[in-house]
Parts: structure tokens; sequence; C-alpha cells
């Protein structure tokens, strides 16, 4: 099956668009193709006609070409005759909007074998049914929702595949945006009947350049196919990230009629990913907050350089001292270590600060500057903490609250990082009047976390992530 046709069609065909409902799905992705994304979109509608100046044909072997995808917003049993369509035709590829099939059970299950045997014998690949289907910015767009409603990611360097397209628009989508977290690819796979994890953890790793981390959240693996996504996991060069609903008997209850997902022990499944070297977040959050991390490293212009996180030796910088207090009692449950600075350090330290602060700041680790600090303070502690090579990483947790701190700080800090390389991670309140320091940051690929807890996750994940490198390339130090 041919994958870079349903991910970078260059042409798709909408059937299910009606004329009177306005916000009937089939229009809704026939209008938002047209106007807001980069492919070629025809609409099929009996007795053609036109929408909104497009024009409408009545049957799929009158378009001007054989388009890449079929969007189907229709019944079921309809499904299945244009599913046979495709294979006449020769389309190779279809996106199922619409459900009916094994997550009803009994006559659904039966009308779902059936779509994958004209899918498989003819090499159709057919993404849900019971999805959303595929969102590749700026390309092509089959979420059947108006763009007004709906908040999404910025382009970057994570596919993002999902069971549940209601997780993968509410939970991943404005969270992503929030956090300034880009996407490759995101996918929506509903029932998984063809196109499952495997085919698309084999896509994303081997053949989309644009890709350098996955990410899945699944209600289960497809029956028989764990072995063999734990294999690809393994192989891929990309990092592999795992985040499973169903974890408990009630959950998989739920999943059994939300996508007809086999939810199998929960900690078998964690001890094998575990064993096979893919992330598994504990939570929704950690999932992002690796997520941002990765993708970071994943830009052209890494602001880390060649500076890795190995034994997770930090610094914490505040001008709060509760904030050090709460970050440093983190530290050690997330495999991570306060560096012990020297008599001679504190005393370099103490000599940058302004003689104001200086009175009051505290150098041990973490560092507390105070309310007293200056833009100059800060950018000077943080140029000598980048010199300390047993300092893997320095965490800043920058509140603007202080008068003496300007809105060019941001900028001053990615300044000292861009010539340093040395690993920064911030923590800034996501307030609105601290945007323009936030910008300024992640312009420069620095991440910005929203909480404490956050910018400890994201060090340790960079931690994480180091010992699964060597892992996979054969170190034995790591094993």
């Amino acid at each position: 099956m041919d994958l870079e046709k349903l991910f970078k069609p260059k042409s798709i065909a909408v059937v299910g668009i009606s004329k009177r409902n306005h916000l009937s799905p089939g229009r809704i992705i026939l209008l938002k193709n047209e106007f807001e994304m980069n492919v070629q979109v025809y609409g099929i509608y009996p007795g053609g006609g036109e929408i909104e100046g497009i024009k409408l044909y009545d049957r799929l072997d009158k378009l001007p070409e054989i388009p890449d995808i079929l969007v189907l917003a229709i019944g079921p049993d309809d499904t299945l005759g244009y599913i046979q369509n495709c294979a006449d035709l020769g389309i190779p590829a279809s996106v199922i909007i619409g459900g009916g099939f094994a997550e009803i059970g009994g006559e659904g299950i039966k009308r779902q074998k059936k779509l994958e045997k004209i899918a498989f014998e003819n090499d159709i690949a057919v993404l849900g049914p019971n999805c959303i289907g595929v969102y590749a910015p700026s390309l092509v767009d089959t979420i059947f929702l108006p763009t007004e409603r709906i908040t999404k990611p910025p382009k970057g360097s994570v596919a993002l595949i999902s069971q549940s397209g209601g997780i993968l628009i509410d939970q991943f989508f404005v969270k992503f945006k929030e956090r300034n977290i880009g996407v490759s690819t995101a996918v929506s796979i509903g029932n998984r009947a063809v196109v499952d994890e495997i085919m698309l953890l084999e896509y994303f790793s081997k053949i989309d350049k644009e890709t350098t981390n996955i990410a899945f959240y699944l209600e289960g693996f497809k029956e028989d196919k764990a072995r063999e996504f734990l294999r690809l996991a393994k192989e891929s060069e990309d990092t592999v990230i795992t985040f499973f609903g169903g974890k408990t008997s009630e959950g998989k209850v739920a999943t059994q009629s939300h996508t007809a997902s086999l939810a199998g022990d929960f900690k078998i499944i964690s001890a094998a990913l575990r064993q096979y070297q893919i992330i598994q977040p504990n939570s929704e959050r950690e999932l992002l907050t690796s997520l941002k991390v990765y993708d970071v490293l994943s830009h052209r212009k890494n602001p880390f350089g060649e500076n890795v996180i190995t034994y997770g030796d930090v610094a914490i910088v505040s001008v709060s001292g509760g904030h050090g207090v709460l970050a440093s009692d983190m530290l050690r449950k997330y495999g991570l270590n306060a560096v012990e600075f020297t008599d001679q350090e504190k005393k370099d330290l103490k000599g940058l600060m302004n003689p104001v602060a200086q009175k009051i700041a505290s150098f041990n680790n973490p560092i507390d500057l105070t309310g007293s600090v200056l833009d100059k303070d800060i950018e000077d502690i943080i140029r000598y903490l980048s010199d300390i090579e047993r300092i893997e990483c320095i965490i800043l947790l920058l509140l603007p609250y202080p008068p003496n701190i300007s809105f060019q700080i941001g900028r001053r800090v990615a300044n000292i990082i861009s010539t340093k390389n040395k690993p920064l991670v911030c923590f800034i309140p996501y307030v609105s009047k601290y945007s323009l320091i936030i910008e300024s940051l992640e312009l420069a690929n620095i991440p910005v976390f929203h909480s404490i807890k956050e910018s400890v996750q994201a060090v340790s994940a960079l931690k994480h992530r180091t010992r699964i490198e060597n892992i996979k390339s054969g170190n034995i130090f790591w094993a």
C-alpha cells in the first residue's frame, strides 16, 4: 500500500456533501481543503451542480483525474460500495469518517470484514472507519469540524497517531498549540481496519523525512501485532513514544465500544515497551513535555549543539527561593542530581550580582537570585554556569514579576545559549503579558514550560533519550 498518497496527496475527492446542511461533514471537508489547504479537491454529489463556486461531479468515473484519496462521510453500507469503486478505478487511498463497523459489533463486524477484504486484495490504504483521518499541514485536512472551532498545532517533527479523533483534536491539538509543539502529520486511525499502528510506524520511521519523533495514543495493540510493533520501534532511528488509554478494567470495557480495541494487560504491555526501549510517559502532561523537548532537538538549529544530558547533573537558577526548593524536591524522583558548587564558585557567583542582590541572594544549588535581580545578573549567572562542564543542564525558573526584569530578558538569555550551547530549560508562567519573553526564547528553540514540574520532567526526558539512543546504537555501558 502506498501510504505516501495518504499523507502527501496531490488530489482528494469527497463523498457525503450536503447542499442544504452547511455543517455536514462532507461539505466542511470539501470547503476546508478548497480554501485553506494546498490539495486539489473534488466533490461528488448525485446530480452534480456546484457549492460556493466549486463544481460537483455526480460520479467518481467522471472526475478529470483519479484522486489520491477518497474521503467518505456517508453511511456504512454505501461506504462499502465506494470502497469497491476505489478498487475498480485504482484510487489508492481512502479515509472513512463514518462508523457502523466493528465498534458496534454484530452486523458491523461483518461490514468491516468485507471492507478489509476489498482493501487488502486491491492495496487500498484505508484509514478508519470511525475516524477523522489526516491533518498534514498545510497540505490536506480531513477533520470534519469547522476551522474556527478547533485549534491546530504548527508544523514540526512529530507524527501524532491517535485511535481517538476526539483525543487528537482536544487533548493533543490544543496543548500542542499552547506549548508550541509542531506536527509533521496527525493521524486518527479509529477502528484501524486496514492501516494500523504497524504500517504507520514503518512509514514514519523509514519513509517520511519530515518526521523524527513518533507519538502514539493507543487503546491496545491490534490483535497479533504487538511483537512486530516492538521490533520496528526498537529498530527505528526516530524517537518512539506510546501513551495508552484503557489501562483499567473499566477503561478496557470503554475501548471495546469506542474503537473495537483489544486492550491487553497493561502491566505486560508496559514491561514489553520498556524492554524494547519505547518511551512510555506516566501521564498526558509528561507525554507533552517529552514531545516538546524532542521536537526542539529535531530542529535544524539545535540550541544545545552536541551536548546531551547523560547523568542528569543540573543547576537550578530561580528568582524565587520557594520555586527553587520545589524544583529541588522533584529532582531525585526524575533521576536528576543537583550539582554542588565549590566555595570558589559560590564566591564567583556572588561577585556577578548587583550590590543589593549580593547581600540577600543564595548561591547554593538552587541559586536564589531574589526579587532584587537585574537582567544583567541573570545573563552573567547563566554565562558563568554554562562554562562549568559538570553541569549538564540549567533549569531557569524565570518569574518576570520583579520590576527590574525587563521584557528583553528572553532574548538576552537566548543569545548566551546560542553561543554556549549549554542545555537549558525554562519555566515561565503561560500568561499573555509574558508572551514576548516566551516567544523570544522559543524562537531560539529554547523550550519554555508552564510549571516547575514540567521543567524538571523535560530534563529527565532528555536524559532518558540519551540512554535509549545509546542502547539502540549498541553501547554496552547503557545496557
